[in-house]
């Protein structure tokens, strides 16, 4: 391990060093075991080695009287130096054959440092003087260690473990051990005691008792009066005795195991400080891959539960362990900042939220309220530390907060009061918060990502959105470890869908406690991707009752099953969403019961959530006023609803209900006037390509593919060669797994429509993963009947009305599919009674043709629809008797 050479301190302005003191045992017997001559040999040899070990790493030499004094720059490089004195004291020992050991103490504080004049040195002064109460505490932990124990503060404990790396060969063989707080006599406050040592060499237990130091423990436990009790009460004792002396018991905490942070106790008169540290130590914890913190929405909402403001309520010992009880939290942490002589002390308290006794204690100096952030970096190492983290995992998953952060603690407090703004639901006022952050410290990387997500998820303003990420990307640095991963992953949703899905997983499996990170894999999953499966298992995760919006995570759960045809379990997973809360339209839970045909079900749900005024939410109202009606073949009722939800909406929303009329007029309208349509609708779509104002890109590649799609399954040739050609080189360069879906079975329809079905069943079958798009199996169905293969067919007739909940809750591209899914699902029925009837299977051509006319008794009022009905009825009439 090298190290710099420490400066020269010329002034007297205190300096923070880290004393050493080295105290030989039993120097005097060393000296009668050898003679005179001898031991001066020796003394010179170990002289050499102490002071070559010092120039090593960087420390300097202060004094050499009973002991040896020496001053270093970073704890780390003291503790280093005194592993090998240690080391190499036991070598020398056991080369001369006596037993050489040391006493040795390390400790860290402010010293002030002055130069003796040549004059004095030369008459005897030492060359170098300090002065500071780190020198006689250090001195006193001299004292209380064993021979060959070295024993450290517990301000030189943490920095030096998290240094740890840096002792080299050591590290591997190197232990720390915390022997609890010590007082010694002649210092007010109690010190706590770490013992750092190799295996083999270092005692690794903790010193005992003498006068001048004791370990501080309850009154019951010190020697004289444990004497006391066990001559008094002997034969209780034998009985109660484990339960009466056991130590306080420590909380036992595991990995992956939760606290709650109460309340900031700001002693200091700084009002900013009492939202901007307790929300900095809160991000600084929520680094760690070991400790979980209970989400501040689930503590807001704990307290409305305990029937209490929020809002006015502080989260103190006694409301704070009622929240961890509640919430299943391990320990409770409670902040507090005090100001005493130009030093800032912030103190964190871990509760036992059992007992509401203080487990332990750590605190943090410095000067100043620009050391606060600082201090609370220290204290969340400490904690971390202390409930079982370790060290490696600490130093990889932390980032300084004034880094991670801001060092601005008035920013700070905005983007605290931005969070508890935007948890309430007040966005505006978020923004607004957020953006007065950004004023302040335009570095502050956080509130450029709390904008993004307000921008992303709550107000569906993409533009806005994409600035915010492309601010924010300049300032990956500045982000921790946790809130980088879920940057990248919003980051990659601009360009790249896929690799966002890849970014969410890895979020997910590197911090699997952290809901939303389970939530966003499984949405996107669905969205992007129809991974069902998948995206089920996570969204499972994201159900815990740590997830305060787990709420969203039953309802996604309801419609990951409704997707997989788990229709029972579909709706129970909607029962648990609206008993926690849901909001919305609950589209999905509509589209259950009407997968299930339960049709009075579906339209009273309907009827609960009503319109909400929104555009999204009122979108997908519309839609189950179109799939409802239409589940039951009342084809002009459901034409009416999609006609009236498209003159309603407009821009990218007008387009979805564009694609819905175009998809039901496909099976009931004239093809002459279809034709005329389907021509307008593919000019507006392509003419958006490229220059897309008010919509993704996707979106109108979709829009242009889908139209030459149903040209296709019309007959309409040209139109759907146009759309091809045109459409191909934009299609094939976009990411988004449907528009490639769509181009691949436009494709396979141009070419069942152009006579070549074999064709088309190669391509449709190489589109087949398990995820691919319900209309495949449509355009399948119709291929293999052409080509001649009814089993084929009827195979994928079957798969349709066996997958109706797919057909409802398929995304493709905002569900632009569903009304002719949902079509499709139905007359599958149809079109197996024609593929069974040319088989001359006139049982099954019946059954199927019953089960249809069942389904939609009015189906023969649409003409279209009755061309085909009406032949099946003559051909299936039973023979008349001559």
């Amino acid at each position: 391990m090298s190290a710099v050479e420490l400066p020269v301190q010329t002034s007297n302005s205190p300096v923070l060093r880290t004393l050493v003191l080295c105290d030989l045992v039993d120097s005097t017997h060393v000296v009668e075991q050898l003679g005179d001559q001898r031991a001066a040999d020796l003394m010179r040899r170990h002289d050499r080695l102490w002071r070559d070990l010092l120039n090593h790493h960087g420390g300097q030499e202060i004094d050499r009287t009973d002991g040896f004094l020496a001053m270093f720059e970073r704890p780390i490089h003291a503790v280093a130096f005194a592993l090998a004195y240690q080391r190499d004291l036991r070598r020398v020992g056991e080369i001369q054959k006596v037993d050489l050991r040391a006493r040795i103490g390390i400790h860290l504080g402010d010293v002030v440092v002055w130069q003796n004049s040549p004059a004095d040195v030369i008459h005897g002064a030492k060359a170098v003087e300090i002065e500071g109460l780190v020198k006689p505490v250090t001195a006193r932990l001299a004292t209380l260690a064993l021979p060959g124990q070295i024993l450290v503060s517990g301000l030189v404990a943490p920095l030096a473990q998290r240094a740890h790396g840096e002792l080299d060969g050591a590290a591997a063989h190197t232990r720390w051990l915390n022997h609890g707080r010590y007082r010694f006599k002649g210092v007010t406050e109690a010190i706590a005691v770490h013992e750092v040592g190799e295996r083999g060499i270092a005692p690794l237990r903790a010193p005992p008792w003498s006068g001048k130091a004791h370990r501080e423990v309850p009154w019951w436990r010190r020697p004289a009066t444990v004497a006391i009790e066990i001559g008094a009460l002997v034969v209780v004792l034998v009985v109660a005795g484990w339960s009466l002396f056991r130590p306080p018991a420590a909380i036992a905490f595991a990995e992956r195991d939760w606290v709650v942070i109460g309340d900031l106790q700001n002693i200091t008169g700084q009002s900013n400080f009492d939202a901007s540290l307790r929300t900095a130590m809160r991000i600084g914890l929520e680094q760690s891959r070991f400790v979980n913190v209970v989400p501040e929405l689930q503590t807001r909402d704990a307290l409305t539960r305990m029937q209490r403001d929020p809002a006015k309520t502080l989260i103190d010992r006694t409301i704070g362990t009622e929240i961890a009880l509640r919430e299943g939290a391990r320990a409770l942490i409670l902040p507090s900042v005090v100001e005493v002589n130009g030093k800032v002390r912030v103190t964190a308290e871990v509760i036992d939220p059992k007992t509401q006794a203080t487990v332990y204690s750590e605190s943090s100096d410095g000067n100043g309220a620009e050391s606060a952030l600082v201090s609370i970096d220290t204290l969340n190492s400490r904690l971390r530390s202390r409930l079982g983290e370790t060290l490696a995992s600490i130093s990889a998953n932390a980032v300084p907060l004034p880094k991670a952060t801001t060092a601005s603690l008035d920013a700070l407090k905005a983007y605290a009061l931005g969070l508890s703004a935007q948890a309430a639901g007040h966005f505006a006022d978020a923004l607004a918060l957020y953006e007065q952050a950004l004023k302040l410290d335009p570095g502050f990387a956080l509130a450029r990502i709390g904008m993004a997500r307000i921008y992303y998820a709550s107000s569906g303003e993409v533009a806005a959105f994409r600035e915010q990420i492309k601010l924010a990307a300049a300032l990956r640095e500045r982000m921790p470890p946790r809130d980088g991963l879920v940057f990248d992953a919003f980051a990659a949703a601009v360009d790249d869908p896929l690799k966002m899905l890849e970014k969410w997983k890895l979020v997910a499996t590197l911090y699997p406690d952290y809901a939303p990170g389970h939530y966003n894999y499984a949405l996107y999953s669905m969205l992007i991707a129809n991974r069902y499966d998948d995206a089920l298992e996570h969204a499972q995760h994201a159900t815990s009752e740590h997830n305060p919006l787990r709420a969203s995570a039953f309802y996604l759960v309801g419609h990951l099953n409704l997707a997989l045809d788990r229709h029972e379990l579909a709706l129970k997973a909607f029962q648990a969403a609206n008993d926690l809360g849901v909001g919305g339209t609950r589209t999905a839970e509509v589209d259950a019961h009407s997968v299930m045909r339960q049709y009075a079900e579906a339209s009273a749900v309907l009827a609960r959530t009503g319109k909400t005024g929104m555009a999204g939410p009122d979108s997908e109202y519309n839609l189950n006023r179109i799939t409802i009606p239409l589940d039951q073949g009342q084809w002009q009722a459901a034409l009416a609803a999609a006609e009236n939800a498209l003159g309603e909406n407009a821009g990218s929303r007008r387009r979805i209900y564009q694609d819905i009329v175009l998809g039901l007029q496909s099976q009931i309208a004239t093809p002459s006037d279809y034709s005329a349509k389907l021509k307008t609708a593919y000019n507006d779509a392509f003419a958006q390509i490229g220059k897309p104002a008010d919509l993704e890109p996707e979106q109108a590649i979709f829009d242009a593919l889908f139209v030459g799609y149903l040209a296709a399954r019309g007959g309409m040739i040209d139109l759907a060669n146009s759309a091809l050609t045109q459409v191909s080189p934009s299609a094939q360069a976009n990411p988004y797994p449907v528009v490639h879906s769509m181009l691949g079975l436009l494709r396979a329809e141009i070419a069942r429509a152009s006579g070549k079905p074999e064709r088309a069943v190669q391509l449709l079958e190489s589109l087949r993963d398990g995820n691919e798009l319900y209309q495949i199996h449509v355009a399948l169905m119709n291929a293999y009947a052409a080509a001649g293969n009814p089993n084929g067919a009827l195979e994928q007739a079957q798969w349709l009305t066996s997958h109706r909940g797919r057909a409802f809750a398929e995304w493709n591209e905002q569900q632009k599919l569903q009304a002719l899914n949902v079509a499709d699902a139905n007359l599958a029925e149809l079109r197996a009674a024609e593929i069974a009837l040319s088989q001359s299977n006139r049982e099954a051509a019946r059954e199927h043709l019953a089960r249809f006319l069942k389904q939609w008794p009015t189906a023969a009022e649409t003409s279209l629809l009755r061309a085909r009905i009406d032949p099946l009825k003559t051909a299936l009439q039973p023979a008349s008797k001559e």
